[in-house]
Formats: structure tokens, sequence, C-alpha cells
């Protein structure tokens, strides 16, 4: 669509001043974004707009809002100490982007002195806070834990009275997340502050389903208009893969024929964005990209959350300036942040999940006059199917769907101690308040009772010793309040929901790059070499959370590992992969003309013309290169030749026996069972749990498990073989629940879900008033607590909350239970293998890759290929 004409009724309605720089500064017209948001604002309707990036969205926000101010100024109801609109961004970064860019127009305009624009975040000094607090500005431009330190204080919230707009960018970012649960209920509680009518204005990147981000937005039972501005622009979405003659590339990007094709964009474009899924990835990629490309090596730079913000900031102006080539990022500049024009985004492996393609490939282009332009880099044969799906998908804007977090309670138990200092509140009325918001719309009263009671004293097991220690609120004639100043210190030091890892500050000279795991770091010593923030350095000598380095510029790095999970595949991602392999294993099911027997195996025979019609048929739905195609369709017939096909229908199973390496005259042996179950990376490891146990409790001994979106690893010792019955009999959905909770009492990920869920609900504060907490102390405190809780109040509501996180956010519970339930009328194959079949290849690397240098994985992956090669012969299929 384009855009609006000049003489638009919506446009006519802006205030004459608002309209003539409009005029002026768009030639007169408003995007399509613009058109659709602004009559509802004028109407003091709240409104989702859902439009890419590029589309005019957050002037769309702030116009209704400026002719509001315009008209109040002119008419003298101007009020100078009241802030009038609140705009809300997940992203420090891009406040500073939106202030910039709003005293543009309030500059040319002549209004810079009239109307006041205030930032408030975790980066402004005391002094400016305390300027914030004196004379509230009328646009007040602040993050969701910012906010919610505003409205206990006294002073602060006072400017908050006279709001009449809030602002609310990026939601899609806030949505599955505790952040967009705290926000809910932030919102919710300066609704009452200002006595109701607030006009909320979400905007969001496509993502789906928008009725529920409304919902999220408004609250429930609250009326909100949706909109989508498409604007579709030429947006162009192609697939690169190292496939040329060998079937198997090295086992990810790291592989020079890759590097060297991404090379190439970066020399052919202007200015290149590449994303990878992880940190560790990011600073490996920026290294080597350096290595392949000398020249432009000082025009190539890491960026991710965990370098120092001084780094970050300035790789975003070099970017922004036109003076990088190339920054290889996470997931760090996928939102709005402005970073001018740039040519070309590049993603290594897809995104595992629609939105997030569409959001990167809309920073290409950035603008409703230039199109987007995306690549999506396939890391092996394997990735090759996911990243052609994931472009199909991306093209025909197939969303998956948003699922809220529902009901954390460690969020409910932050907010009550905020409502308990902000004074006028019943418990019924707070009850009320919390499940208004969307995602606390399900809160039973019993357990907010139980929060409630944890708040007074910590809870049953540890009233009776430790309330006055862990008391946070207490009933002043049936309202809430705080029992001491120290409460209140301690609440607005530690407001907000990311948790405390431990990281250490690491310094080359005086400059502070960024950040590492302690873990990490405690696995090196003196003199080691590692990357971080695209610096080979050599580290010199560490202290007390913060370590120092020297620059090695000859030297093979240690890629720095962040705690972060690899993202895992989303569902309709997922689902459309098992599509693909589904009909492609009928398609050559159906084509094939005979079987050549092999001893242990059965090689499919496709006549030439029957494999071009399926050859054909790839190019056309997937809009791919032959070779590509050709690629995927040998990868199934190799598949074939030691195995079958994974379908949405079957289940494979394949057993392979390997003797460890060096123990080959013992005897002893290791079995290996690969379980391809497509149904993602989170959910393929809940469900690896599961039966992980159960293989625990009918044979004895531990399984090694290795997980990945397509399935996952069990490793076992001989005594712990077991036939296909068996298996059968342990992928039954009866009592898999409570297996799974089994499975995780006393587990690393339940106790590491604690110390966030100790930390958001206040039972451990991650910082004192004037002090930081050194994180050996939060970890100490968590483990105590933690087996307190475990012994004598297994049902506590922080404890409740960590197992919730485990199996639905960290886990995908819902998913694996899912597929246990049906898995009875799956068709099961269960497969002797001679050697890892192809299919399997990403799972056994991903078991062997822990401890290993760059090069290895790649190494062991030309093994597989290798031996793979001996066992079936060198030839490619027929």
């Amino acid at each position: 669509m384009g855009r609006s004409r000049v003489t638009s009724k919506t446009e006519e309605r802006l205030h004459p001043r608002l309209r003539a720089w409009v005029r002026e500064a768009f030639g007169g017209r408003l995007t399509e974004a613009q058109e659709l948001t602004l009559p509802r604002v004028f109407a003091g309707e709240s409104v989702l707009l859902s439009s890419p990036t590029g589309s005019g969205k957050t002037l769309a926000g702030f116009l209704g809002v400026l002719d509001f101010l315009i008209r109040e100024w002119e008419a003298d109801r101007l009020v100078e100490d009241q802030t009038v609109a609140v705009y809300v961004s997940p992203l420090r970064a891009l406040t500073y982007d939106i202030q910039k860019n709003l005293m543009r127009p309030l500059k040319e305009m002549g209004l810079e002195e009239v109307i006041r624009v205030g930032m408030r975040t975790g980066d402004t000094t005391a002094g400016e806070r305390a300027k914030l607090r004196r004379k509230p500005p009328h646009i007040l431009l602040t993050t969701p834990e910012s906010l919610a330190i505003l409205l206990p204080q006294g002073g602060a919230r006072a400017g908050l009275k006279g709001c009449r707009f809030v602002i609310v960018d990026e939601l899609h970012a806030l949505a599955e997340n505790k952040r967009g649960a705290h926000l809910g209920v932030t919102l919710e509680r300066l609704e009452r502050w200002v006595g109701g009518g607030l006009v909320r204005v979400g905007l969001s990147a496509t993502a789906a389903p928008l009725p529920l981000l409304g919902e999220m937005l408004v609250g429930v039972g609250r009326r909100c208009e949706v909109v989508v501005a498409r604007m579709e622009r030429d947006r162009r979405v192609e697939v690169l893969s190292p496939l040329k003659k060998d079937p198997y590339p090295s086992a990810g990007y790291t592989a020079q024929r890759v590097l060297d094709d991404i090379g190439g964009i970066v020399q052919r474009k202007r200015s290149v964005i590449i994303f990878c899924n992880t940190r560790s990835a990011t600073e490996s990629l920026a290294h080597r990209l350096k290595r392949v490309l000398p020249k432009l090596a000082d025009k190539i730079e890491a960026h991710h959350a965990s370098l120092d913000r001084e780094v970050r900031l300035g790789v975003e102006d070099r970017l922004k300036n036109g003076e990088l080539r190339a920054v290889v990022c996470s997931t760090s500049l996928e939102l709005g942040v402005d970073i001018g024009s740039v040519d070309c985004v590049v993603m290594i492996s897809t995104p595992k999940g629609i939105s997030r393609a569409l959001q990167r490939i809309g920073r290409s282009g950035h603008s409703i006059h230039q199109s987007s332009h995306g690549v999506l880099v396939a890391t092996n044969v394997n990735d090759l199917m996911e990243c052609v799906v994931c472009a199909e998908m991306t093209r025909a804007m197939r969303l998956d769907e948003v699922r809220l977090m529902e009901k954390p309670l460690d969020v409910l138990a932050q907010h009550l101690v905020g409502m308990a200092m902000e004074g006028g509140y019943t418990m019924d009325e707070a009850f009320e308040v919390v499940r208004r918001a969307k995602c606390f719309e399900g809160l039973e009263r019993m357990e907010f009772d139980r929060v409630a009671r944890y708040l007074r004293g910590g809870g049953m097991s540890l009233e009776k010793q430790y309330a006055e220690h862990f008391g946070k609120i207490v009933e002043v004639d049936g309202k809430l309040a705080v029992p001491s100043k120290k409460v209140e210190r301690e609440y607005l030091a530690n407001v907000g929901v990311i948790h405390t890892e431990g990281m250490v500050s690491v310094y080359l000279g005086k400059r502070r790059l960024g950040q590492v795991e302690e873990g990490f770091m405690k696995r090196l010593k003196t003199g080691d070499v590692f990357l971080l923030a695209g610096w080979m350095v050599r580290l010199i000598e560490t202290g007390v959370g913060e370590a120092k380095v020297e620059e090695a510029r000859l030297a093979l790095p240690t890629v720095p590992a962040w705690n972060a999970n690899k993202m895992p595949l989303a569902s309709g991602l997922a689902k459309e992969v098992r599509e693909l392999r589904s009909e492609l294993a009928r398609r050559i099911e159906a084509a094939g003309s005979g079987a050549e027997e092999r001893g242990w195996f059965v090689r499919p025979v496709l006549e030439v013309e029957k494999k071009e019609v399926i050859l054909d048929w790839l190019v056309e739905r997937f809009e791919i290169s032959g070779s590509n195609a050709l690629a995927i369709l040998n990868h199934c017939l190799h598949q074939l030749q030691v195995s079958c096909l994974p379908t949405a229908e079957r289940l494979v199973i394949e057993r392979y026996v390997e003797a460890p390496m060096g123990r080959e005259e013992s005897g002893e042996e290791l079995v290996h069972f690969f379980f391809h179950s497509l149904i993602g990376r989170a959910a393929n490891d809940a469900l690896s749990r599961i039966v992980a146990w159960r293989v625990k409790q009918a044979v004895g001994g531990n399984a090694m498990v290795t997980v990945d979106d397509y399935g996952f690893l069990l490793t076992l010792k001989a005594f712990q073989d077991l036939a296909v019955e068996d298996w059968r009999e342990l992928f039954r959905v009866e009592s898999a629940e409570v297996d799974l909770r089994s499975a995780l009492e006393d587990s690393e990920l339940v106790k590491w879900n604690f110390r966030g869920v100790a930390q958001t609900g206040l039972m451990v504060p991650r910082n004192r008033p004037g002090e930081e907490r050194r994180v050996k102390q939060l970890r100490w405190s968590s483990e105590i607590l933690w087996r307190v809780l475990m012994e004598h109040e297994p049902d506590h509501p922080l404890l409740t909350q960590a197992y919730r996180e485990a199996t639905h956010a960290f886990l995908d519970l819902p998913r694996a239970m899912a597929f246990l339930a049906g898995a009875e009328k799956l068709e099961w194959r269960f497969v002797e293998v001679p050697v890892v079949s192809p299919f399997a290849f990403g799972i056994y690397a991903s078991k062997i890759k822990e401890g290993m240098m760059l090069e290895d994985p790649e190494e062991a992956i030309e093994r597989l290929w290798r031996a793979f090669q001996e066992k079936v012969g060198r030839g490619e299929p027929e």
C-alpha cells in the first residue's frame, strides 16, 4: 500500500501548526500507520498499531499526543508540573533515540521551551532524577522498571496525576516474558492513580494474535482497537548455503567457504548487519570475518548485550554514520534503535521464529521507500531445510503465536510491596487491580493470599523465626503498608525482573569491554586468550568481579560462553519443517522404482526423471536454487541409506553402538539412542528429561542427555540397553508431569530459576541500598533458602514459580505432553544403524562439542561424514 493523499481528513484534523510541520517534513503525507492510529487517539480510544519497521509507527503514536499538548498550550490549559504522556520502551537505547527524534519537530515548530521532554531510565543520575521530580516533563520517556519505581514515590507519583496517554513501544518484545507481566500491573496501578481513562497506544512489529496483544496492552475488560498498517515494501528473502558439491560442509558457518560467501556480501554492500543466535557465536564470527577481510577489519564490529554500554553506543553511532561495513550481533539490534541505512541483513541460521525473522529483515531498508533484503545462511544441510521453510513462511507472513507468561508469582510479590508503599490499597482492592492485568487474569485468590502470607513473614516455614527479616508488608487500619524505611529502600533498589548473573567485568587497560560469565572466567588461567567485543585478549589477572586483559593478536582464542541458551525453535516453524520432511518422504516413497539390498540397509533407487520431478517441486515451492534442492533431496536419500525418514506420523528411534575412545579393549560400549522428535529444543528438553528419569527408574543408572530442535539423544551403558517395547512404555503420557518434577528435584535448572525468582520476589535482594551484593553471596543465600523450602514448604509460592518457569519457560512441558499424548498413534520405527545417520549428525555433534576448541566440532562432523561414506559407499544416491 502507498501513502495517503495530501488532503486526507485525518491530516486536516491536526492542529495547523503540527499539520504545517508534517507537510514540511514529509511532503504533506501521513503514512498509513499514522492515518489509522490518529483517529482513535483523537477519539480517546486505546489502540494497538501493528506495522513493519520503518512505517512511521513511532510518530503515529506521538502525533496525537503532540496535537493534544499544542491545543492545551494554546488554550492556556497546559499545566507546568504534570506529565501528560508516558512513553515506555523495553530498551534504554531506544528512549535516547526517541528523545532526539521528538526534539526535532518541537524545535522546528518553535515549541522546545513550551513542551518539555524528559527521560528517566536506569542511567539517569540522581541529580537528573531530582530535577524531574521538581519539574515533571510533559512527555516522560522511560522503561518498564523505571516507571514502576516512580509509582511508590510520593513526589514522583504526584507528577503523573495528570497523565492522559501511555505509549508502549515494541510491545511484542515484552509479550512473552516477565517484563510484560510486570508492566501490565504497573499500568493498572497508574490507571488507578489517575482515576481511569488512560489512552493506551501500543506499537508493535508484526505479531500474532493481535487481539491478545491488545488485551495485554489495555487490561482485562477494556476495549482496544487493533489496526494493521501493512505498507508492504518489497521484501527479498534468500537462502544461502555452502553446499556446492559436497553434501556435508563443516559443522557450522565457521567453515571457510561460508565465511567467504558472507565476506563477499560485506564487500558488495555498503552496510550489513549479521545476526547470530548466541553471543559467543557473535564473537567468533566477528573475529573470523575480520581475518577473511583484513582490509575491512577496522570496519567490522561485534555488538551484544554483554558488551559495555559505551562500547555498544560507539558501534551504533559508527553504524549510523556509515563508518562500518558490517556489525555482527546477537539479538541486541533487533528492536527499533535507529541504526541508519542498512543494505542487507544476514541471519546465521534461522532466528527460530517468523516474527523475529521479519523483525530482523526489517532492519534493512529502514524506510517505507526502501526494499528489505534478508539472507538466511544455512549452517549445514540439516539447517538448510529449516532455512528454506523459514524463508517461505516469512514471505507469506505466517506468524508464530505469542504466548503470554501467566501469573508469575514473584512479579506479584514485588508489586504487592510497591502497592503497600504507594498506600491506599486493601487486600481486596490490590487483588482486583492485579487481576485486571491480562497476564494475571487467571490468578486465584488462594494463590494471591499465599504470596501475601510470604510477604508478611517469609511463608509458613520461615515466619515463626524470621518474620522480622522476611516481612515486607503489614496491614494498618485495613490498608497495605510497609513495616520500615529499610523495606522501602530495598524495594526501590531491586525493582525489575532481570536477575543478577555471575558476571565478570573485563578491562583492557582502562577501557571496560564488557562482561563474561563467572563460570567461564574460572576455567581460564593467566595467559589464556579469549574474544570479547571483537578483541582477541589475553588474561593478565583477575580480581573480585573483574579481570584485566591485554591485546593478543596472533593466538587461538577460546570463545566466551554465556548462560543464555540457543533459542528454541518456535512451534509453527517446527511444524512446517516436520511437514516438509513428511512430504518429501511421501514423494520419495511414491517415486521409488525399487530398492537395492546391501546387507544391513536398503538403498533407495530413484529414476532420474522422478528425481527431477521432486527437485522441480522443491525449487518452485520454496523459491530456492537447484543446488540447494539437490542438497535437501540427497540429504533425505542419504538418511534412507542407513535408516528411514522421520515424519509427522512416524517416530524414528535409531540405536547406534559405539566403543568409547581409548577403551575399546575393555569391551565397554556406549549405546546411543537417537529419538527423532521434531518438536523444538525446549520441548525436546522436557521430553528427554522425562524419558531419562524413567530409564533410571526402570534399569538404574543415569542417562547422558543431548537435545536439539530435531530430537534428543540418550547415551546409555550396555547394562541399560532397552528394546523397542521398553521404549514404548517409557513414552506414556500418564504421570509425565509428576516424573518431570521428580527429575528436576535438586536440579541445577530449578535452582538457577529459583535464584532469579528469589531476587524478583524480594526474598534475596539483588542490591542493598548503597552497595552491590556479590554474586557469591546471592547464590549462598538462595541455596540455603532453596534447601529449607524444599524440605519444609515445597509449595511455597516462590518455589512453585521456580518450577513453573523451569517447565513452562525454559522447558516446554505442554508441547512435550502433547507429543506423548499422541505417541501411541505414531508409526514406530526402531532402526539399528551401523553409523550415525545423517539426520542425527547435528545431535551427535552437540554431544561432543563440550570443551572443544573452535575447529573441533567442524572436524567432528567431517569425521562422521567420512565414517558414513566408508560404510555405505562414496557415491551419491541414485
